[in-house]
């Protein structure tokens, strides 16, 4: 996937999810670049802070094939990470690239059904 794709996925997400979209990031061999930032979203990260997360998505680009080899399920296309507010979304596109969306958690929520149901069977 090139920038070019991750800024059509981004004119995707603000369309179908609107101010729900919080940010998206894509990065390759020559750096990282913040596509969108909503702006309240924006005020919460310097801009040491976006290096941070572009070295963290990058590390686990990298493992890309390390862990297509420990799992036999076929190539990794994605990981999602659901926090309390945001859900994280990175899409690998080799080990040296990919786009990284986060999007607010109540947009996920309607996808999560059995998530949520895994998670209250945990916390009884």
């Amino acid at each position: 996937m090139s920038v070019t794709s991750a800024e059509a996925l981004t004119t995707f997400l603000r369309d179908r999810v609107g101010d729900h979209l919080r940010s998206v990031i894509y990065y390759d061999d020559d750096g990282g670049d913040v596509l969108y930032v909503r702006d309240d979203v924006a005020d919460e990260y310097t801009e040491r802070d976006i290096k941070e997360v572009v070295r963290d998505v990058r590390l686990e680009a990298v493992e890309k094939p390390h862990q297509e080899d420990l799992y036999a399920h076929g190539p990794l296309n994605y990981t999602v990470r659901s926090f309390e507010d945001a859900v994280e979304m990175h899409f690998l596109h080799d080990e040296t690239s990919g786009t990284a969306v986060a999007l607010d958690r109540e947009v996920f929520a309607s996808h999560d059904t059995f998530i949520g149901e895994c998670l209250d069977v945990i916390d009884q």
